[in-house]
This record gives C-alpha cells, sequence and structure tokens, in this order.
C-alpha cells in the first residue's frame, strides 16, 4: 500500500479547513481519508491521528514529543 500525505492539500471550504490523505493498494483499491478543523493545523493535528489510530503510520513516541517540545522553545 502506498500512502499520501501533504500539507500543501489543507484547503478552507467556508469556515472549514479540511485535511486529506490518499491511500492506494497493489490491487488498485484507493481510500480517501478527510478530517476538518477551525484552523489547517487542527485538521493537519486530526488528520494524523487517525491516521495513528488507523495504524498507518507509527505512533509518536514519548521521547519524540519531548524533542519537539525543546526544540519549540525560545
Amino acid at each position: 500500500m502506498e500512502l499520501y500525505i501533504n500539507n500543501n492539500w489543507t484547503e478552507c471550504y467556508g469556515n472549514s479547513y479540511i485535511a486529506e490523505a490518499i491511500a492506494w493498494s497493489e490491487n488498485g483499491n484507493h481510500a480517501t481519508i478527510y478530517t476538518t478543523g477551525t484552523t489547517a493545523e487542527e485538521a493537519d493535528a486530526k488528520l494524523m491521528g487517525a491516521m495513528r489510530e488507523l495504524k498507518l503510520i507509527p505512533e509518536t513516541s514519548e521521547s519524540d514529543k519531548c524533542d519537539r517540545k525543546e526544540s519549540q522553545s525560545p
């Protein structure tokens, strides 16, 4: 299966942002996952959470979360 995720695909429709991911199988089947949010960041975060829940991408480890927080600090 191939999985395509691109933050540039997140678009605003009305008052909501929609994030999208597409998965293709070797058999020619495909699935599209959409999530919505009030901001692009919220829609993207929901999409990543859904992908983790479906086990399409790995869970984020606690050490990865700490590293991200440290790198974002001024």
